[in-house]
């Protein structure tokens, strides 16, 4: 049994299947079946059947990656889009879309490489990328100028600008943190990451990391917490005691200089929200890394309608389709409700450089560089689990443990995960 999200998703797509099954005399080549654990493709659904016979259906998985294979008694999908498709059952669960450019239907140039290349496996393209994220940092518009760089902040940029904005009262009690790592559990991680930690899935379903990367990468932010601000227990009493507001109030509120926000957090903040902000992108030695949960697409290896399904994502894939989204979620007010394509950056160039910013202007002078990008290895099918319950608590409790305290180690923590069925 699967939980929808939205009440307006499970509306839609029960309306659209009600449509299938009641239509007893419609053949079944008449309907294209779509699983997605992504509510934005109830849209893409809705423009796609206005111009085409074969009709989308669209059936919503609350897991999708654990819903691969399908079981017998369902409705077989055709496409699969969504988060966590990245594993190592792509090739049991999907077919190979080489095809799509060898025929032209779609250009490879017209993808970012980078996530093009994320969607391969024995060198065959299996999965397309729909969408991907990226982390920033935020800023009060009026600190522009304490800023060296026009588009990208590094670590170190970000810890020493960080430093200036520090201040104490007669007390000797901060009332300013130009930066407090501690305060974005999902910024611990992001460092990881940058410092190439490379959480990855291994044979089988198994988990697997390089150790030495994440403990150099505790050790870092340790450090910069002891030297900065000053002590991890300093640092998480000022988060406590002054950011508990919104990502954007914390900076505009003056408290902070900097805060951390994902692209797809940020660019839903309303018109006025954003005008008070500036951002930069944040890299570590010249490289952005892409957010784990990019959406990918591809056609399912079940498929009865695999024709239909390569049409739905060549047609998907167009600049026109995807300028004909963003219109239509411009009419509706739908902008705020999830950024861009699938709330994501769109993985077309062209969709990304050039018609995202007509809908956020703040894109206009800081367009993600591609050339920067780097996408993770591939992570297991509950890897949102691995990082929430085990991952992500390993970093937050290591790096606030004083250096005399034991903490469990992220072997233990995923041995115990494996215990509860995870």
């Amino acid at each position: 049994m699967h939980r929808t999200k939205p009440l307006a998703v499970i509306s839609c797509a029960a309306c659209l299947l009600a449509q299938l099954l009641c239509g007893c005399s419609k053949k079944v080549e008449n309907r294209l079946v779509i699983w997605t654990d992504n509510s934005e493709f109830v849209q893409y659904a809705e423009i796609y059947n206005e111009s085409h016979k074969t009709k989308a259906v669209l059936v919503y998985k609350e897991d999708l990656a654990a819903s691969l294979p399908p079981m017998r008694d369902e409705l077989m999908p055709d496409v699969i889009a969504g988060s966590w498709l990245r594993n190592s059952r792509v090739k049991r669960n999907f077919v190979p879309l080489d095809f799509l450019f060898e025929r032209r239907y779609l250009t490879s140039s017209a993808f970012y490489s980078v996530l093009l290349e994320a969607g391969t496996t024995s060198h065959r393209q299996y999965l397309l990328p729909v969408n991907f994220n990226l982390p920033a940092i935020i800023f009060s518009a009026e600190n522009e100028d304490r800023l060296e760089t026009s588009y990208t902040i590094s670590l170190e940029q970000l810890r020493k600008t960080g430093a200036t904005y520090n201040k104490k009262n007669k007390k000797d009690k901060y009332t300013a943190i130009g930066f407090a790592p501690q305060s974005s559990r999902q910024f611990l991680y992001t460092v990881a990451k940058m410092k190439r930690a490379d959480f990855r899935q291994g044979a089988g379903n198994s988990f697997l990391w390089n150790q030495d990367a994440l403990s150099e990468s505790i050790s870092f932010l340790k450090e910069w917490i002891s030297t900065e601000n000053p002590s991890p227990a300093v640092e998480n009493d000022f988060v406590y005691k002054y950011l508990s507001e919104t990502d954007d109030k914390r900076v505009t509120g003056g408290r902070t200089l900097f805060s951390y926000m994902t692209s797809d957090k940020l660019f839903q903040l309303s018109k006025e929200q954003l005008s008070q902000l500036g951002f930069r992108w944040l890299e570590n030695e010249g490289t952005i890394p892409v957010e784990d949960s990019m959406i990918m697409t591809g056609i399912s290896a079940k498929s009865a309608h695999k024709a239909d399904a390569a049409e739905f994502i060549s047609w998907l894939f167009t600049p026109d389709t995807q300028r004909s989204i963003m219109e239509r979620k411009a009419r509706m007010n739908l902008n705020n409700m999830q950024f861009g394509i699938a709330g994501g950056f769109s993985a077309v160039k062209d969709v990304t450089e050039q018609i995202l910013p007509v809908y956020y202007t703040q894109l206009l002078t800081n367009i993600p560089q591609a050339d920067s990008f780097y996408v993770s290895s591939k992570k297991p099918r509950n890897w949102e689990q691995i990082k929430a319950n085990a991952v992500i608590p390993y970093i937050t409790e290591s790096v606030a443990a004083v250096s005399d305290k034991k903490t469990a180690t992220l072997e233990e923590r995923y041995a115990e995960l494996k215990k509860q069925g995870y």
